[in-house]
């Protein structure tokens, strides 16, 4: 299952952090993983502002975490990552789970 961490939405966001594997199908054929990965790749390489965040991707990992001051073009984009691995998981509830952060 693919988890994914949210803390903080729209100008309050702090981090994204997307763990696992979906497990729909055999590694390399799995449309979900692969819709997963479709998002954050789109998302991450439209940031502008990337000094102003620590981006990893990797195979199974990504983070997402805003280590300064969030511009409006950024806040579209992280808006936009955020809507579109709702909408996959709102598809695949059994291979996406999406969770929000507490606050203190």
């Amino acid at each position: 299952m693919i988890i994914v961490k949210i803390d903080g939405e729209n100008k309050e966001f702090k981090s994204l952090i997307v763990r696992g594997h979906a497990g729909s199908d055999v590694h390399g054929q799995d449309l979900i993983c692969a819709g997963v990965s479709s998002v954050l790749t789109g998302g991450f390489n439209s940031i502008k502002e990337n000094q102003e965040f620590e981006m990893i991707l990797e195979n199974g990992y990504a983070l997402l975490k805003l280590k300064g001051k969030l511009t409006y073009h950024d806040e579209i984009v992280i808006e936009t990552i955020i809507t579109s691995l709702k909408t996959i998981a709102e598809s695949y509830p059994k291979n996406i789970k999406i969770e929000f952060m507490k606050k203190g």
